[in-house]
């Protein structure tokens, strides 16, 4: 493809900050340098260089919705910065094509001390509209955010949600044709968070670019095409969603984790104990030995009929002595959201400890009551849970470990959505007109 088919494009971006141990240090570093050259002198810094980001390059075709996922720390924020302008990068160049709108951290772009109405004029004129291009939008506008008569209140009186529902509002109805979202939707409810979803569902229709940051890994797998992984100022991976949240998922486990044992991740690595996984992150202390799907009458299979009793059998090894074990399993769709998971931890079994050298035999059954389709599973194996799904020490993680066809069953009622919920109906007549 040629430039011109791309909204977004990052060569070899760094960004350095100067982190100044004291006030004075600044004034330094302004004036001694410069004297020290016209003295024929070494030149000195008195500051600490801070790389926030190293030598990321990356490109967003125009219509494509792009994520960009890593830790807390990571340079997600910074990169965003330099894209839209309000930073310039210390190397490398950003170029852009098409009008920008960006939703960064809230109340960026506003004037607090303006309402939220003279907040929208003033975004629409930075955006080149007139103020009646501007009148023509603003019942919209104002109906999207629907936070009543706050909209002509000081923003000092908004709520972080109110911020955030004008602030989209706003975004999204000056016509951009590349939208940055930086983790705003996060403060939203329930309610207005789903309306941001449809409005960015049509806005991508529309062959609008989207660049999307957030820490939640199925949002990102459904609304963006490709994504972007950081990890202390670096780019890390670049490529479809699945298998980027799986890296980025097993570098958390690598943050979390407080075993003795480097936990590793490693993504289609031919070396793996089991072959078909497509992501293991790991420290050794357990290997994956079996691992099979198997059908009402016990007999293991790679396609079945909705609406019928699976069992996910797998056989693990542990190296180290586990107290308080736990044990695994995720299934997934055909893009890698998860549709269910949950370990024996959070179903409340006991927690018997197990010691080094045994082979353990897990299994989980249920009726498969999700819809035709294509579906993989996950395992894990961890100790010493503290939370629903989160645990001191995380041994084995592995993506894909298998893949199950499910067609639909002839005797299920129609339903949509995913899942079947078996719903018992009834219909009543309560008052007969005879006329």
């Amino acid at each position: 493809m040629s430039s011109d088919d791309f909204a977004i494009q990052v060569d070899g971006v760094s960004k350095r900050f100067e982190a100044y141990a004291h006030p004075r240090d600044q004034l330094k570093q302004f004036v001694l340098p410069r004297l020290r050259r016209l003295a024929g002198r070494p030149e000195r810094q008195y500051f600490r260089e801070f790389w926030a980001l190293r030598d990321v390059s990356f490109e967003v075709a125009k219509g494509e919705s792009c994520g960009i996922v890593g830790l807390n720390g990571s340079g997600k924020s910074t990169l965003l910065q330099i894209i839209t302008g309000t930073l310039n990068p210390t190397l490398g160049q950003i170029s852009t094509q098409g009008r920008v709108a960006a939703l960064l951290e809230l109340g960026s772009g506003f004037n607090p001390e303006f309402t939220g109405r003279e907040n929208v004029y003033m975004n629409g004129a930075l955006f080149g509209f007139s103020r009646q291009q501007v009148t023509d939008r603003l019942d919209d506008i104002q109906a999207f955010a629907d936070i009543g008569d706050h909209f002509d209140q000081p923003l000092t009186s908004y709520s972080s949600g109110m911020q955030m529902r004008v602030a989209f509002a706003v975004a999204t109805s000056f016509e951009p044709d590349i939208l940055i979202i930086d983790e705003a939707l996060a403060v939203g409810d329930a309610y207005f968070q789903q309306k941001c979803f449809h409005k960015l569902e049509k806005f991508k229709e529309g062959g609008g670019t989207l660049l999307f940051v957030s820490h939640d890994a199925n949002t990102v797998k459904h609304l963006c095409d490709r994504v972007l992984l950081i990890s202390h100022g670096r780019a890390i991976s670049y490529g479809m969603p699945r298998d980027v949240i799986d890296l980025y998922q097993g570098l958390i486990s690598q943050k979390t984790d407080s075993s003795e044992r480097e936990v590793v991740v490693a993504q289609n690595v031919p070396s793996a104990s089991w072959k078909k996984a497509t992501t293991v992150t790991t420290n050794n202390e357990a290997d994956l030995i079996d691992f099979k799907l198997l059908g009402a009458n016990s007999q293991p299979v790679t396609q079945m009929e909705s609406e019928t009793l699976l069992t996910v059998q797998y056989v693990v090894k542990l190296h180290k002595d586990f107290d308080r074990p736990a044990f695994g399993l995720i299934v997934r769709d055909r893009i890698g959201r998860s549709i269910f998971e949950t370990s024996t931890y959070a179903m409340r079994m006991a927690e018997t400890p197990i010691p080094t050298g045994t082979q353990v035999c897990v299994r989980f059954q249920f009726n498969f009551n999700l819809r035709a389709g294509q579906y993989s599973f996950s395992i894990g194996v961890a100790n010493r849970g503290f939370a629903r799904s989160e645990f001191e020490e995380y041994s084995l993680l592995m993506h894909d470990v298998e893949q199950l066809q499910v067609v639909e069953s002839s005797t299920a009622a129609f339903y949509g959505g995913i899942f079947n919920m078996n719903p018992a109906a009834s219909i009543d007549i309560l008052e007969e007109n005879h006329a």
